[in-house]
């Protein structure tokens, strides 16, 4: 019975190494290509394109301006431009329309936002020189 334990210990001893020998040399190999092609990507780093970076702006947009207070309305194109030009002459952002009638209108402000310009022609009304002024709402 001792004779049998021990060969049965031998044999598995021997089967132990064998395998684990196996094991070993199977991946040894696959050890190394794989750390050659690791240290080959290390050593060859890929030439990447200088690309200049832009700062990036929030995109705003842009929404028309609809309602323009109207300081005077002339029948002569002339007029009407003579006083876009001494209003734009002293900061205001002056344009002129031609209404159906043949009138020329005088804008001194103008607003995208509806609130704000019943609220400015309600402010210039309150003074005696803009008492006249109204809104002209474009559509």
């Amino acid at each position: 019975m001792r004779k049998y334990i021990r060969t049965a210990f031998i044999v598995s001893l021997i089967l132990t190494i064998g395998v684990s020998a196996c094991k070993d040399e199977a991946k040894t190999p696959v050890k190394k290509e794989v750390a050659e092609k690791v240290k080959a990507k290390k050593e060859t780093p890929k030439a990447e394109p200088v690309v200049a970076k832009k700062k990036l702006e929030p995109v705003v947009e842009q929404v028309p301006n609809k309602y323009f207070l109207i300081l005077a309305s002339f029948q002569n194109m002339k007029n009407a431009e003579c006083l876009q030009q001494k209003l734009t002459k002293d900061g205001y952002s002056s344009e002129v329309f031609e209404a159906a009638n043949g009138f020329h209108r005088v804008s001194y402000k103008a607003f995208s936002d509806r609130t704000l310009a019943f609220q400015e022609l309600k402010s210039a009304r309150a003074s005696e020189e803009h008492k006249e002024n109204w809104l002209y709402i474009k559509r």
